[in-house]
Parts: C-alpha cells; sequence; structure tokens
C-alpha cells in the first residue's frame, strides 16, 4: 500500500450525459461550465437548472462539483457574474476555478467562504506562484502542464495548498494563460473560453529562405499517464484531472473508468502495477492524436511529442491495405482487430484526402476483409478504426441507467404495538429518521426477518445501496411489505433531502458596486519602452520624453547592467528589469540568485510576469509594474494589484479603448507598439524541428540568432524569439502594432503610460520608432517630416492596430 492518500479522480462533464458518464464511471469529483463565463464555451455546457440538477445527482452519490469561471472579465459583465456566482453558492457547488484576479478580489469581498482553485490559466509553474495564492486562500492549484515530475514533487513537499495537474488528455502547445493567438488572428480569444485553436493549423518553419520543416508543426499529441500513475501518486499530486469537456460522453465514460482502475490498484497492490494492452488500445480508440505521449511528465519537449501529419483523432491503426482494384472499386485489408457492423474505419492514403467507410460484416482479427472504397488507395496504406461501435454500445450503458450507488448504513426498528422505524445515515454525517405503521401480533404467518432485511434493502433505482443493516426486531410479528416497501421509501426520500440539505447553503447578498464618476483623461502620457538587448537600449535612451526603460532579463542584461544603469542615470530615465515571462521551478535556484543580485543594485525597479515574482520584490523597495501577461482585463483586476502593492499596471493587451478607459487610471500603462507575442510555448519549433530536441532542455541551435519563423496558409510570418536559458520560445505576429495613425485617440484614453516593446527590431528601427511616439506623446499635432515617412512606411509594409478598436469576443 502507498503511504500517500488516493488523489481525486477529476472528470470533464461538458453536458449532463457527460456527468453521467462521468459519475457512473468512478469519478470523485467533475468540473463543468455555466453557459455564460466558461473557458469552453464551445462545450454543451449548463443552464442554471441544469447545474443545479448536476450538483444534486453528484452531491447524492458523493462526488464533489467544481464549476470553471476561469475567463477574464470585461466591466460590464462583473454584475452578472458575481449574480451568478450567488446562485452557484446557494445550490452548493463545492468550489471555483478561477483565472481573472478581479474576480478573485470581487469573491474574497462577497463570498469569502467560497472555495476557489486556480485555473491553470493562471500560469503557476513555480513554487512562489502556488505560496502566492495559497496565501490568498486557494485551496487548490492548478499547475501548468510543462512541469515535469521532478518539479512537482519540490512543489508539493513545500506547500500546504492541493496539487491538481492534468493526466489525461490534449495539451495546449502554449502555456496556458499566454496565449493570444486566436484572439489577435481571429478576435476569439482563449482567456474568454472561445479559442479557435490556430495552432492546429499547418505551418511551415523557415530558416531565412530555407524551408526546413512543414505540417502541423504546433500540434501536439494528447498525453496519457496510466503508464506513469504510480509516479504521480508519490509525487503528491493530490487530483487527477482528465482534459476533455467538449469531448463525446463515451470517451469520458471510457477513460475515466480506466484511470479508476488503475489508482485503486495501485492502492490495492503496487507491487502487482501493470497496465493491460488492452486498456491502452481503448485509450486509442477513444481519442489519440497519432498516440500518446507521457506529456512534460518525462519530456522538456520535442518533436516526437507533436502530432505533425494531422492534428485530429487518428484512430485505432486495424490493419493494411492488402490490395485495391481501382476498376471495380474492391479493397482488401489484412486486419489485426476484431471489426463489427456498424464500425468506421479510414485508409490513409499517400496522396490525396483519406477516403472512409462504414463496416457491415463481421469479421475477426487476422482475417482478410474485403469492401467497396473509392480513392487513391494503394498496397500497404495504413486503416485505422475511426468509431469503435462495440466499445460506444458498451460504455453507453455504464450510464444509461444510474449504477454509481451511494454506500449507506441502516437499521430496521419492527417491535409489536410500535412504529415500523427505519434509519438510515451515510458516512458523512447525515443521518434520518422515519416511521411506518404500527407492528402486529402475527395471528398465524409471521413474517421472517430474512424477509425484512431483503425488502429493506431492495434499494433498485435510488442513488444508495444499503451496505449494512441492523436488525432490531421482535418475534413472531406481521409487517405487511406494502407498508415496509413505503417505509423505506420514505427513508430513501429523506436521506436524498438531507444530503442535499447539507450541500445547499444560505443566500448571501454581494455587495452593491459603488459607482464611481467620470475618470480624468490625462493627455500627458509617460512613454516607457521595453527593450530586449543591451543595443537597443543604447539606441532609444537618449530620445527626449522616455520615461522608463524596462530590460529583459537575460545574460546579455546582467553583463551590461552597469553601463545600462550608468546611460540611464545620464539620460534621467528610470531603469526597470523585466523579470523572466516564463519562471519555471526548474531554474528555481538561478532565478532566486538573479533576483537576489538585481534588488542589490540601483535599479529602479521590476516588470513582473507572474505571481510568485510579484511575491517575491513586493518587499524589495522598489517599484513595480505589473505586467499583461497577468492578464488583468477589468477595474477590480486594476484595484486587486494595486492592494497588493503594485506601483502601475499594464493592462491586457486584448481589452479596446472603451474598455481600457473604464477599468484604468493614471496608474496604468497600454502597449501602443511591438510585434505582439502570440504564445509562449516549451515546444520551441526551432528545437523541435532544426536543432534535434528529443525530450531534454536545451538544442543545437541554442543562442543561434538567424531569422527564423513560420509561415502560415495564408503566407503569414510569424517571427520566432526564443529565451534559450529558459528553453521558451515565443511566436510573435506577423505585424508589429502600431498606433502612431490614430495616436489621438490614445492621448485622450484615462491611462497614466503608454508603452513600446521592442523584440527583433535593429538599432535603427527602434531609434525611429522611439523618436516617433515621444514626438507625438508631447504634441500629436506637430508631426516631423521623419514621423511622416515613417506613417508611410508602416503603411506599407503592413501593421495592425491591435485590439484597440474591435476588442475580442
Amino acid at each position: 500500500m502507498s503511504a500517500r492518500n488516493k488523489p481525486e479522480l477529476l472528470a470533464p462533464a461538458g453536458s449532463m450525459e457527460s456527468l453521467k458518464a462521468a459519475v457512473n464511471n468512478g469519478c470523485d469529483a467533475v468540473y463543468l461550465g455555466g453557459k455564460l463565463f466558461s473557458a469552453r464555451q464551445y462545450a454543451g455546457n449548463f443552464s442554471l437548472e441544469e447545474l443545479e440538477e448536476a450538483c444534486d445527482y453528484c452531491h447524492v452519490r458523493g462526488v464533489h462539483v467544481y464549476v470553471t469561471v476561469n475567463t477574464l472579465y470585461k466591466d460590464k459583465e462583473l454584475k452578472e457574474f458575481i449574480d451568478f456566482i450567488g446562485k452557484l453558492y446557494k445550490m452548493g457547488v463545492d468550489a471555483l476555478i478561477l483565472q481573472d484576479s478581479g474576480a478573485v478580489k470581487l469573491l474574497q469581498e462577497n463570498y469569502p467562504e467560497f472555495p476557489l482553485h486556480a485555473s491553470t490559466q493562471m500560469t503557476v509553474n513555480s513554487l512562489e506562484d502556488v505560496r502566492y495564492w495559497e496565501s490568498l486562500g486557494f485551496s487548490k492549484i492548478v499547475l501548468s502542464r510543462e512541469l515535469s515530475l521532478e518539479e512537482i514533487q519540490e512543489i508539493t513537499a513545500q506547500s500546504q495548498a492541493e496539487i491538481e495537474t492534468f493526466v489525461h488528455g490534449a495539451l495546449c502547445v502554449s502555456y496556458s494563460g499566454q496565449c493570444i493567438m486566436s484572439s489577435i488572428l481571429g478576435g476569439r480569444s482563449g482567456n474568454r473560453g472561445k479559442c479557435a485553436q490556430t495552432c492546429r493549423l499547418p505551418y511551415t518553419l523557415y530558416k531565412g529562405a530555407d524551408k526546413l520543416q512543414e505540417g502541423y508543426l504546433l500540434s501536439p499529441k494528447d498525453i496519457q499517464t496510466v503508464t506513469i500513475l504510480p509516479q504521480l501518486i508519490e509525487a503528491g499530486i493530490t487530483s487527477f484531472k482528465i482534459e476533455g469537456r467538449m469531448k463525446n460522453p463515451e470517451y469520458v465514460a471510457g477513460v475515466t473508468a480506466i484511470y479508476r482502475k488503475y489508482i485503486d490498484l495501485y492502492f490495492e497492490n503496487p507491487a502487482q502495477y501493470e497496465v493491460s494492452s488492452e486498456d491502452m488500445k481503448t485509450l486509442t480508440q477513444l481519442f489519440n492524436r497519432g498516440g500518446f505521449t507521457e506529456g512534460y511528465y518525462t519530456s522538456a519537449g520535442g518533436k516526437d511529442m507533436m502530432s505533425i501529419e494531422r492534428p485530429k483523432t487518428w484512430g485505432l491503426k486495424i490493419g493494411f491495405v492488402d490490395d485495391y482494384i481501382p476498376k471495380y472499386k474492391r479493397l482488401t485489408i489484412r486486419t489485426r482487430e476484431s471489426l463489427v457492423p456498424g464500425d468506421g474505419i479510414e485508409v490513409w492514403t499517400t496522396t490525396g484526402p483519406h477516403v472512409g467507410s462504414n463496416i457491415s460484416k463481421a469479421s475477426r482479427a487476422g482475417e482478410v476483409v474485403s469492401l467497396s472504397m473509392v480513392g487513391e488507395i494503394q498496397k500497404n496504406n495504413a486503416v485505422y478504426r475511426t468509431y469503435d461501435k462495440a466499445l460506444n454500445d458498451a460504455l453507453r450503458k455504464t450510464w444509461e441507467k444510474d449504477t454509481r450507488k451511494k454506500p449507506v448504513l441502516g437499521l430496521l426498528k419492527a417491535k409489536k404495538g410500535q412504529p415500523l422505524a427505519l434509519q438510515l445515515w451515510d458516512m458523512s454525517g447525515s443521518n434520518i429518521y422515519v416511521t411506518g405503521e404500527i407492528v402486529e401480533q402475527a395471528e398465524d404467518r409471521p413474517t421472517s426477518l430474512e424477509k425484512l432485511k431483503q425488502q429493506t434493502e431492495k434499494m433498485g433505482a435510488t442513488p444508495f445501496v444499503l451496505q449494512n443493516l441492523e436488525m432490531d426486531v421482535d418475534d413472531d410479528i406481521f409487517v405487511s411489505i406494502r407498508g415496509l416497501n413505503e417505509l423505506r421509501r420514505m427513508a430513501v426520500e429523506a436521506l436524498e433531502e438531507a444530503i442535499l440539505k447539507k450541500s445547499k447553503r444560505q443566500d448571501l447578498q454581494a455587495c452593491e458596486k459603488e459607482e464611481k464618476g467620470k475618470k480624468e483623461n490625462l493627455l500627458q502620457k509617460k512613454l516607457n519602452v521595453l527593450v530586449t538587448d543591451f543595443l537597443q537600449l543604447e539606441a532609444v535612451v537618449r530620445t527626449k520624453g522616455v520615461r522608463v526603460i524596462y530590460f529583459e532579463a537575460s545574460a546579455d542584461m546582467e553583463r551590461n547592467l552597469p553601463s545600462a544603469l550608468e546611460l540611464c542615470r545620464r539620460f534621467g530615465v528610470s531603469l526597470y528589469v523585466a523579470l523572466p515571462k516564463i519562471s519555471r521551478q526548474w531554474r528555481k535556484d538561478i532565478e532566486d540568485a538573479l533576483l537576489e543580485r538585481l534588488k542589490n543594485t540601483a535599479i529602479d525597479g521590476f516588470l513582473v510576469r507572474s505571481a510568485g515574482q510579484f511575491a517575491m520584490v513586493k518587499d524589495s523597495g522598489k517599484k513595480i509594474t505589473v505586467d499583461y501577461t497577468l492578464n488583468v482585463m477589468n477595474e477590480e483586476g486594476v484595484a486587486f494589484w494595486k492592494q497588493q502593492g503594485a506601483d502601475e499596471v499594464c493592462l491586457s493587451v486584448e481589452a479596446n479603448l472603451q474598455e481600457i478607459n473604464v477599468m484604468g487610471d493614471k496608474d496604468c500603462e497600454m502597449v501602443v507598439y511591438g510585434y505582439l507575442p502570440l504564445m509562449k510555448t516549451q515546444q520551441c519549433p526551432i528545437g523541435n524541428y532544426a536543432g534535434g530536441k528529443e525530450g531534454h532542455f536545451y538544442c543545437s541551435e541554442k543562442n543561434n540568432t538567424e531569422l527564423y519563423f513560420l509561415r502560415d496558409r495564408m503566407g503569414m510570418k510569424f517571427p520566432l524569439m526564443t529565451d534559450c536559458e529558459r528553453c521558451v520560445c515565443t511566436v510573435l505576429n506577423s505585424k508589429p502594432l502600431f498606433t502612431l495613425k490614430f495616436y489621438d485617440e490614445i492621448l485622450e484614453s484615462v491611462t497614466g503610460s503608454v508603452r513600446l516593446e521592442f523584440t527583433k527590431e535593429g538599432t535603427g528601427r527602434a531609434a525611429r520608432i522611439t523618436k516617433a511616439y515621444a514626438e507625438m506623446t508631447q504634441d500629436p499635432k506637430k508631426i516631423s517630416t521623419e514621423t511622416r515617412n515613417l506613417l508611410e512606411e508602416m503603411r506599407e509594409k503592413g501593421n495592425t492596430k491591435g485590439h484597440f478598436f474591435r476588442g475580442v469576443e
């Protein structure tokens, strides 16, 4: 037996049918979303009535319900959001899964007793991140999928919060919460539950003019971890989460059942732990993208984790084409799996689209199957079963009759001259006692003890199973079967009512949000500039009007920090260090040492990208700007970070000007120029397809400064920026955000600062852009010839307005 507690098995529920599939196949908890405010807006999701029905269904069976409200909220949505939370609180939802810091603030003010779980959208990568959210009352933290087993072990050993990780299903190629690709390219924000999965489209990797690799380069395979469940359990993970709110009920049923089986198996007999090939086939059949990997638990990323050939489900390989006669459209297949009528198969042709067909005749493994099919089919093409009728039929039966029963205990009292009585109770403290008809002396044929026990234990279609029944019964009594059945029915109803009453909460009145007066438009903005290297800093620091320079933390920054400080002092510019976009536990000692050195320098402040970083510099005595990577999308989020101690907050790049003017104030900043980072990924395309990265950190292209980019189907080129110290790649937008053509509207906003972000720009270009923005920040009506030339050049080369006018759905 393991010394660890058995981890919670948490299953997805995108519909009521999926919820029942999860519950009846052994989950301990489900996570689901409402029609509003869910990170999977394209799942079925639940109305308020369905949410209450789901809660009651689960609670009566001893299953917890967590509701996902893990999106970013606009100010105009906050009243409806908090009203929605009030209804969830009253109906007895066990916990909320959150991302938005403004929502955190509102919940702490209005529903302080509501348990909170930190979503993977919060990009929790380190012990410091965990401790920060734990200190603010989060009871469970969902870690980023990118963390290794070793990192997780370090975190669980040093924190009190429960740690949850994904154990099966789809992987996002980006660090969750750090992807705006779908948002920028199509206006559908993943941070608001409407991801269009642009990462699952085909791309081509180029190095300069050289084409290196094409295919679905950003599409990871799904993960499975039944093969390493013992290691996950011993790592101290307390909740095993299955991905799949948009998957069908059969998937939910099958995956939940298999993980339930192997969690229980390990705790019953760890020495006998072994995963059967049949169960692996079932998982593969239910959904896979070219097989599975064990995710980042055992790998730092690499080409083998990617599904380059196809981004959708493949099915199970069941054979190969033995022969195809185009003239007669006749196909023969050498099978290695049994097939039944109703199965769906697909032939993977070398050229042209894959072709599929339904099976009409049963066959055994090893037999040759003949059927009619049209397509570019060739001998030895692989054949996959994409629909397994027998498997799906069997899985449907697991939830159609509600087989999940909650064990209860009972006491039946049958005393002459007294009311027949039945007491039922569960192991969670719910206890009821009901009485029925008067027990009579038997005149001829007494009711036997066995009959009383047999009838009382008949729980039938109820959600209970009577695990043990005590009997306190006189001899020679008569109890009518009808009366006993009625008593049992009353007892079951009373117990169900008692369990549900215990799970409900008293209604709390949310505080009315006080109306704030009109905010002042600040025509005079501070101009801040983010630079990637010292050469860029040298190029922009001399520009009159620059107030703050953020210098990206890197070896280049440390090497040149004394010179950077001297330059900034000479030109009256404040110098902040921009902390790493991704701070991982595996680099904790290195990053901690860097921070301590920086605290002891003369820099003016920090640009922080994570909650853990914020905690570590909060008491440094230096200024702190919270970056847009922390996804501040509403006024409450601004207030949250200012209450925590931030001096300035950079607002989300997904907000439009109208939304910025509602949430912002003089202590806020917005990005007005730059190649916006579409995503940050551990799956660096350069390392995967050019650098020979195979499961380890770093590759042969480490620190290569040549231009790499991805090209999409439309011919758009997305530059790749690498942080090779941390083995993280940023995919930049193909066009820069450029706002000078509508800069008067920017200057009329309420924010106190604007920011330019330089990534791949050369020194000359960085200097020109900074000078133009500085000029127009001082006086937007006074446009120099040089600035007019830049405007024309940007018009010809192409740029984007970002979300300043359209915003996101």
